[in-house]
């Protein structure tokens, strides 16, 4: 049964990417086809798919034009007399137009049962030329009507396509803020977790996306309007686009909610990776909850919570203990989940960034300085040094003394306060160079891929041990999942699990311990196998230069925990639902308009060095797009579509040959001029612009396929 559910769910969403795809090219086609009927062209060929080759599924053919069905289903085309994409067919098809226009001096049209509805141009008149039903006889505006006519219907289709998803109610993520980055512009700035931004610069914001937007739209600084506590505050921040990423960002993630969420893959609502953490007894009564909806978490230790913001400080008051969680009036016992180390202490980097108004910022601490002490301590373990400085505000410590070593290598120690802030921030891979911190302390710090201390104890026996003064400049999962899907720039997989490499260059230390490591899943032994040890093979470069390869084990700590307690959460969302039909269109244009500016911005982003080329995505890319969300609910993926469709007709109407932009350009020259382009000229531009198109195409396929890794 389960075989002939996945084999109908597989089913159900290829044929969902077939319609969807194809249907945002064939409305572009059929613009252009009824619009040049209308205008009296003759339109020789309109197909629904390509028949490359001639290999065709049916055709027939009525009047002078011929239907069909091509084999192959990458969209459509329309051929009509006159008009060709192709440089190297354009003055064949003028020559053809010419002949058709003796053949046809003596005869009607059978082909053209309406009249031309549009005037034609004073003092443009028609080329004798040219047969009368061709695309060239006709005058500008009844060309441009044609041309324009695709990308009108686009953006129609679109505005369709989320006018029906506001029909059925589109979810959109609240712009409220669950975590912050460490050294992030947002933690700079002084944003929190909880904060709800309700204006950028001055404009309402309805959405987490709407951030993002405004990243890709530019400007040095953002001016965030946030609710906090039932205040009002105003913060200036300016966006920031490290080494390898693909956007500029302000460090900011979404807001989770109270609610568990639950499916197939997560029947118990707990990460599978947590799971051997909780009783039988907790996993079987957090599978009955999952029979009612909402499941909502109400209390923790007997306290009520309302909000994510109130169960993340509970979470990281009880730190590493236990935790009585009261779930749709149930008691179920959360568990502490250790974090997993390897038996090796990295070396402290320098101050990453100090948070403006802390009492740390007033004492003259300073980037670039390097924390050497904590209350003493000279052997911190940077990782894990977040969650001591928490453990010191859940021991209400006010100050703690810090060890500093400035940039100029005088010491000093400074008394600096701690304020009782619960703020944990977990990496959210938006870069992955991102450092860590404590906004209690509100300093954030580098990690250097340097070994500074080896528990030898803990090293299997007979193994090369790693070194004091080794560099990290690769590392193996061995026996693991991989992680991710495809190669990037600083990660292949392999027949054992994942490499990274480029350690401490494309890739931190902070993001792959306190973030890859955690989520990676040790692999799962087949059918007859013994289960194998999960462990990490690390490529250390010595002072000398010469590289060794040793191999470490996979341990779970006993004094440093996750933050959250294993609980899949589902993200807070606005539903918005039309009224009527006057309604759903009126919402429909206000996305479809929203998403054609950002594709403008993000071209725009593209040529001033804002955005990435990277983040670009080809055909495939679309077409996993579309099959991603195609079974998640049909809100989902109508809103998938009006996106794209807006995509193609902004694209489109970029002025290069072949596109319909590089057409509008010719005609508008026509227009201007009175008389059209010089053949050789189209034919040179459109040649330039054909090869613009297909360099594009190569560099969008090469990064859907990771030939060209994304990071």
């Amino acid at each position: 049964m389960e075989i002939l559910t996945a084999i109908w769910t597989v089913t159900v969403g290829v044929l969902l990417v077939i319609l969807g795809f194809n249907a945002l090219i064939i409305v572009h086609e059929f613009g252009h086809f009824i619009v040049a009927r209308l205008c009296g062209v003759r339109c020789e060929k309109f197909y629904i798919w390509f028949d490359f080759w001639g290999l065709r599924l049916f055709r027939f053919k009525w009047g002078h034009t011929e239907y069909g069905m091509g084999l192959f289903p990458l969209g459509g085309y329309l051929k009509m007399l006159g008009q060709e994409d192709n440089p190297g067919a354009i003055q064949a098809e003028i020559e053809k137009a010419k002949l058709q226009a003796e053949q046809s001096k003596s005869s009607e049209n059978p082909d053209s049962p309406l009249p031309n509805p549009l005037p034609e141009e004073e003092g443009t008149p028609p080329p004798a030329i040219f047969a009368p039903d061709s695309y060239l006889s006709k005058s500008v505006p009844q060309r441009l009507a044609i041309i324009v006519a695709g990308v009108i219907m686009n953006f129609l289709f679109a505005i369709v396509c989320a006018a029906g998803a506001f029909m059925i109610g589109v979810k959109e993520l609240t712009p409220s803020v669950g975590n912050v980055i460490p050294a992030s512009p947002a933690w700079e700035a002084g944003v929190l977790p909880g904060d709800r931004i309700t204006a950028i610069d001055g404009k309402p914001a309805k959405a987490f996306q709407d951030i993002l937007s405004k990243m890709v739209a530019g400007g040095e600084t953002v001016q965030l309007t946030l609710e906090r506590q039932g205040e009002t505050i105003t913060l200036n921040v300016s966006p920031r686009q490290r080494t390898g990423d693909l956007t500029p960002n302000i460090g900011v993630a979404s807001m989770p909610i109270l609610e568990l969420r639950s499916d197939s893959r997560i029947p118990h609502s707990v990460y599978p990776t947590w799971e051997k953490y909780f009783s039988d007894e907790t996993l079987t009564a957090l599978k009955n909850l999952t029979q009612t909806e909402p499941i909502r978490i109400e209390k923790v230790n007997g306290q009520t919570v309302s909000s994510y913001a109130e169960y993340q400080e509970a979470q990281l008051k009880y730190i590493g203990e236990s935790m009585t969680c009261t779930i749709n009036g149930t008691e179920v016992q959360l568990p502490a989940i250790p974090m997993r180390e390897i038996p090796v202490r990295f070396k402290m980097g320098t101050i990453a960034a100090v948070m403006p108004g802390s009492d740390a910022e007033k004492q003259g601490v300073q980037s670039g300085d390097t924390i050497i002490s904590v209350d003493g301590d000279t052997d911190i373990d940077p990782l894990k040094l977040p969650q001591i400085l928490l453990k010191k505000v859940n021991a209400e410590q006010e100050t703690v003394a810090l060890g500093i070593k400035k940039a100029d290598g005088k010491e000093e120690t400074l008394n600096v306060e701690l304020k009782p802030i619960r703020t944990l921030p977990e990496l959210s891979l938006m870069s992955m160079r991102d450092p860590l911190g404590s906004t209690a302390l509100g300093l954030s710090w580098n990690v250097e891929p340097i070994i500074v201390a080896v528990d030898e104890a803990k090293l299997e026996p007979g193994q090369p041990a790693p070194a004091i003064g080794d560099t990290l400049v690769g590392l193996e999962f061995v026996n693991s999942e991989t992680i991710y899907s495809r190669k990037t720039s600083f990660c292949q997989n392999n027949r054992e699990g994942f490499f990274l490499h480029g350690i401490g260059s494309r890739i931190d230390v902070p993001v792959i311990f306190t973030s890859v490591l955690q989520e990676v899943q040790p692999k799962k032994p087949g059918k007859g196998e013994e289960e194998k040890t999960f462990f990490l093979r690390l490529t250390l470069e010595g002072p000398d230069e010469a590289r060794k390869v040793v191999q470490v084990p996979v341990l779970e700590s006993n004094d440093w925990f996750n933050t959250e307690r294993g609980l899949v959460l589902k993200s807070e969302e606005t539903l918005y639902k039309a009224e009527g039909i006057g309604e759903a269109l009126l919402l429909g244009t206000g996305k479809t308009i929203y998403y054609a500016q950002f594709i403008y911005s993000t071209l725009d982003g593209l040529i001033n060095g804002r955005v990435s080329a990277r983040a670009l995505a080809g055909p495939v890319g679309i077409v996993e797009m579309i099959y991603r969300v195609a079974l998640e609910s049909w809100s989902v993926y109508l809103m998938l579509l009006c996106l794209i469709g807006a995509n193609l007709a902004v694209i489109n109407l970029l002025p290069i040959p072949p596109l319909d932009g590089g057409h509008v350009l010719f005609l508008v020259y026509e227009w201007i001029f009175r008389r059209p382009p010089n053949e050789l000229v189209q034919v040179i531009l459109s040649y330039f612009g054909l090869l613009l198109v297909v360099l594009l195409l190569i560099w969008t396929v090469a990064i859907d396929l990771s030939w060209i890794p994304r990071w």
